[in-house]
């Protein structure tokens, strides 16, 4: 609802949206650090603009934006108050982004665009789970809640977000749809000291993406890789963190040639998303990763709480905890997060 109790209109976003949902963002955002008395985080306008980009080309059904209705009804002069946009890879649904203008927030915005963003049917031949119950959205986006399937246990399908920990009141709306609070992502930042990362063991190597034989073909490697410890593929994904300059380096068995998982890390020191079949293997594909480049300042990695190898490498090597951790919530437990390092909270 708008202040004045007129209705805010819901329509998917368009690319020449862009610009006033990096605007809403900001604007819901900063408050929030500035209330906490906490230094607001760096702003980095074109890799969100990328990111929204990215989720309009592959889930434009998913993204929705609210407007304040225009008095003289021109939509030159319609406000957007909100926005929302999630993702669907397989039998996953993930909300990526959902903010609201302050001025707009608690009157139930926030739980329109979410309706709006959640999945309308069953991915192949199962369905989602919601609130403890298997559902599919169909019909009244705007309803109280989904309506329960009778096919409760037929799929694997998950429903899943990472919020900011400095927002209980999206914690609770999202669990209020089963969408609970289950593992803390912490953000590690700092330079690693000279050798604190191992080299590769002898039997295990590391080969950019570029550099791979064609018998090596990366995007079905990639595709094995995701599917065992994320339940479902994501080439498109893969194929943004290419364009954004991220380097992927394959980590295999140096005899039998065996894959065992990827890793990126970019020039600004932006490590992951790092998948590992075998997580005694972080130390030193961390040290692999982070010898490949030079940043001009500190490195940088989300780390789920679970992940204990990585965890304790990247502290024991120098890096630091800084900012509040991010909460991963999802309908059922996400297993192989002690494997994984995702790429950012809005696209794991």
């Amino acid at each position: 609802m708008r202040p004045d109790g007129e209705p805010a209109i819901l329509r998917r976003i368009e690319p020449i949206d862009i610009p006033d949902c990096i605007d809403v963002f900001y604007e819901s955002v900063d408050p929030l650090y500035r209330r906490l008395d906490q230094p607001i985080p760096p702003r980095d306008p074109g890799s969100l603009a990328r990111l929204i980009g990215h989720l309009l080309d592959h889930d434009g059904e998913r993204a929705w934006l609210a407007e304040s209705p225009s008095a003289t009804g021109s939509p030159d002069t319609a406000r957007i108050l909100g926005f929302g946009s999630a993702w669907l890879r397989e039998t996953t649904w993930y909300l990526a982004l959902l903010f609201i203008r302050p001025e707009a927030q608690a009157g139930g915005l926030g739980r329109r665009l979410l309706l709006r963003t959640f999945p309308r049917a069953a991915p192949g031949n199962g369905s989602f789970e919601i609130g403890g119950q298997s559902a599919m959205v169909e019909g009244a986006p705007d309803g109280p809640a989904p309506r329960t399937s009778p096919d409760r246990h037929r799929s694997g399908a998950l429903m899943a977000t990472c919020v900011d920990s400095i927002q209980p009141i999206s914690t609770g709306l999202y669990a209020s749809y089963g969408i609970v609070p289950r593992v803390p992502v912490f953000t590690a930042i700092g330079n690693p000291r000279w050798g604190a990362l191992p080299d590769l063991p002898r039997d295990v190597v590391a080969t950019g993406f570029e550099a791979l034989p064609e018998a090596v073909p990366p995007a079905e490697t990639l595709a094995s890789i995701d599917r065992e410890l994320l339940g479902f593929a994501r080439p498109q994904d893969h194929q943004l963190w290419s364009r954004e300059g991220r380097r992927g380096v394959l980590i295999r068995h140096a005899g039998d040639g065996a894959v065992l998982g990827y890793g990126y890390v970019q020039a600004s020191g932006r490590l992951g998303p790092v998948a590992l079949l075998d997580d005694t293997l972080y130390p030193s594909v961390l040290g692999s990763l982070v010898s490949r480049v030079s940043p001009p300042g500190p490195f940088f990695a989300l780390v789920p709480g679970v992940n204990h190898r990585a965890m304790v490498a990247l502290l024991r090597a120098g890096l630091q905890f800084e900012g509040f951790p991010g909460i991963l919530s999802s309908t059922r437990p996400w297993a192989a997060l002690d494997r994984y390092l995702p790429a950012s909270f809005a696209l794991p």
